[in-house]
This record gives structure tokens, sequence and C-alpha cells, in this order.
């Protein structure tokens, strides 16, 4: 999926904007879509100034409540938050330093708890909090964190052959894509290679060359840890095979993780 394909997936999971907070990420993914070319984001955006930066930061941190759009109709403002917004996520560096500037200048009516709150929200789509590679093999990047705990709390500890159906079941239900390299599953959930492979091919490759009984057994099997999933994730399949997760709410750590996994996918990390 690519950058611009994201209003229509970000309304397909959460439906129409309800909040700020959900304004807010459509308004930072438009900045970015603009210095996309179809191939690769342009970075070489220039650097705002001090003032510019200490505005935005007293605007986005006294006005919690008015969309960041509202806001960014101030060209300086505007051009700050799309700096953020392109630089910040694999230039948090650069960042740091010009809340530390901003600190030592001491601005009129910013204070250290803003500039501080602020540089928290910019950490956030930045390297200091990267997801793993699991989130380039889910559809529902949103929900990258529940999805991640609930295997990683199903997997863990578990024999070879009950992790290989977990993963199985998630690949099934749509949760993970099909493409997902057994490498990386190894990786994520600390498993031994060869015993994992062993598994994974009985139940999603082999299983229709074994015996009726032997099929049954395993029916129950997938069944069970298949209700386990759903529940350690939240979630369900339709009977039109689509997912539903119960809670459909696209706060902080789900903005951050759409984020960060489309940036991913545009700036080629």
């Amino acid at each position: 999926m690519n950058i611009n394909e994201l209003g229509e997936d970000l309304e397909q999971q959460f439906g129409k904007p309800r909040n700020i907070t959900e304004e807010n990420v459509r308004f930072m993914l438009s900045l970015i879509k603009e210095e996309f070319d179809g191939t690769k984001v342009n970075e070489n955006i220039e650097k705002p100034s001090l003032e510019a930066f200490g505005m935005t930061i007293l605007a986005v941190m006294s006005y919690q409540t008015t969309p960041w759009e509202e806001l960014a109709k101030k060209p300086s403002i505007r051009k700050t938050l799309k700096y953020i917004a392109i630089r910040g996520n694999c230039h948090y560096d650069e960042m740091e330093a010009l809340t530390k500037e901003l600190i030592r200048k001491h601005f009129d009516g910013i204070t250290q708890k803003m500039v501080l709150g602020f540089l928290k929200i910019i950490r956030g789509v930045s390297n200091e909090e990267r997801p793993t590679k699991l989130i380039e093999y889910t559809p529902f990047a949103a929900q990258y964190y529940a999805i991640q705990y609930g295997l990683h709390q199903l997997i863990r500890g578990e024999h070879p052959d009950d992790a290989a159906v977990i993963i199985h079941c998630a690949i099934e239900d749509g949760i993970l894509f099909p493409t997902i390299p057994r490498s990386l599953l190894v990786d994520e959930f600390n498993l031994k290679k060869s015993s994992f492979d062993k598994y994974f091919s009985k139940y999603h490759i082999n299983l229709k060359y074994e015996s009726d009984a032997v099929k049954k057994q395993v029916e129950e099997k997938i069944k069970y840890h298949r209700r386990s999933l759903r529940n350690a994730i939240g979630y369900n399949v339709t009977n039109e095979n689509k997912v539903h997760f119960y809670d459909r709410k696209l706060g902080r750590k789900n903005f951050l993780s759409m984020i960060i996994a489309y940036c991913r996918s545009i700036f080629r990390f």
C-alpha cells in the first residue's frame, strides 16, 4: 500500500474522522503526501526558524482541541508541521536539537513542560519507538500493538507445533500477510527454525495430504487456537470474511503505528 491509499485505508478501518486525533493523523499524512512523487518522499525540507518552531509548540500545546489543519492556516506553523512530519521520522536528533535550543532561549509563554510534551509527540514517530518488521506484514498497521502483543502472549513458551498453528490462524484470518518471511517469524517470536519450518509446512501447506483422522484432530487444534487468537487480539471475522476489531478508536499509540508503517513504505528504510 502506498501513501495515495492512506485516506481510503483509514476510513475503512476507522470510518470518518470523529475526533481531533484522527483529524490530525490525516493532516500530517497529507503534508507528507505533498512531497511524495509516487516513488519516494522528498526529505529536503527547509528547517523552520526557532521562532516558528516555538510558535508551533505554543499553538499545538495551548490549543489542544483545535485541529492542526486549522492552526496550520498560519504559514509558519504549516511549514514547521511539514518539517516535523517528514524529518521527524528519521532525523529525531534535529528535533531534539531545536527543542534544546528553544529551552535555552526562554521564549515568553513557552514553558519547559510544553516543549518536552511536544518533543514526546515527535519522539513517537521517530526511530526511538520503531515497531519491529512485523508491522510491514499486517494490513492493519493501526492495530499493530494489539496484534503483536496478542501473538507474543500466545506463542511465548509454546511448543513449535502450537506456535505454527497460531501463526497459520493469523494468516488465514487475514491478520498477517501470506508473504511474511519465515525467517522474520523465527526472529520475532524466538522460535527454533528447523522445528518451526516442519510444523508450519504441515499446517499451512501439506495438511491436504494427511489422513481424515489426522485432519480432524488438526481441525480441532486450529479451532482452539483461532478462538484464543481472536480473544487475545480482540477481533472477529464476519461472514463476508472481513476482519472487525472490537476497539476501533484511533488513539495516540495506534496513530503512531499507522504513521510509522506508511513512512516505512515510502521512505524505503
